[in-house]
């Protein structure tokens, strides 16, 4: 890898500048080197010890992690596994939405940047939706709606491919659609609720792809 080189002739703004491109380019290279190493490699996550809250109350609970806070003063309750940063992958886990009055809802995370900026799958079985979203600094924006059946207090299996610019998603076996969106390309994986649905997760693992 070449960088730019630093010598005489230069003023002290062009070597600011020739200092920042260098350290953005040696970034972008480890960034791509690290999730390139990941390829072909499965990670599972089964305990809240692997990870970290935003909001809500989450706890190991029956073989299951679960979000326990039905009290609906946090928006959008967030967990974030402390996992390496995926490109490509394949999101697998299952759900069961056990109660919730404004929304019953499970939700997936992927390409998390901070807990502010990430996209998310969300599961509804109040709505009978899945959705694609995107988290810009805590605001969310729908990016796609897909119609599905999704029946609470009972297991749901899911399954999202993550490939360049596009996510296809699956629910107990079978296409809901694809959707895709440019915005985030790398990041933590993590878990997601809303409002006061409290909701068990569980056999959650991530393949880089």
């Amino acid at each position: 890898m070449c960088l730019p080189r630093i010598g005489r002739g230069y003023s002290r703004s062009q070597m600011r500048g020739t200092i920042t491109l260098a350290a953005a380019i040696v970034v972008g290279f480890v960034a791509s080197a690290s999730s390139g190493a990941l390829r072909g490699k499965t990670y599972t996550f089964t305990s809240t010890r692997q990870g970290v809250a935003h909001g809500g109350k989450w706890k190991d609970d029956k073989n299951s992690i679960l979000q326990a806070d039905g009290s609906g003063k946090v928006a959008f309750p967030l967990f974030v596994f402390s996992s390496p940063r995926f490109r490509g992958m394949d999101y697998t886990g299952e759900f069961l939405i056990e109660s919730g009055k404004e929304d019953r809802y499970a939700g997936f995370v992927f390409r998390l940047r901070d807990a502010g900026n990430y996209y998310a799958v969300r599961f509804s079985a109040s709505e009978n939706n899945v959705f694609f979203a995107r988290f810009d600094n805590g605001v969310r924006k729908i990016l796609r709606s897909f119609t599905a059946s999704i029946s609470s207090r009972q297991w749901h299996k899911v399954r999202l491919v993550a490939r360049r610019n596009a996510v296809t998603i699956f629910l107990d076996g079978r296409k809901v659609g694809t959707a895709s969106d440019a915005r985030w390309r790398i990041g933590k994986v993590g878990l997601g609720t809303k409002a006061d649905s409290i909701t068990r997760f569980r056999r959650l693992s991530i393949t880089a792809a």
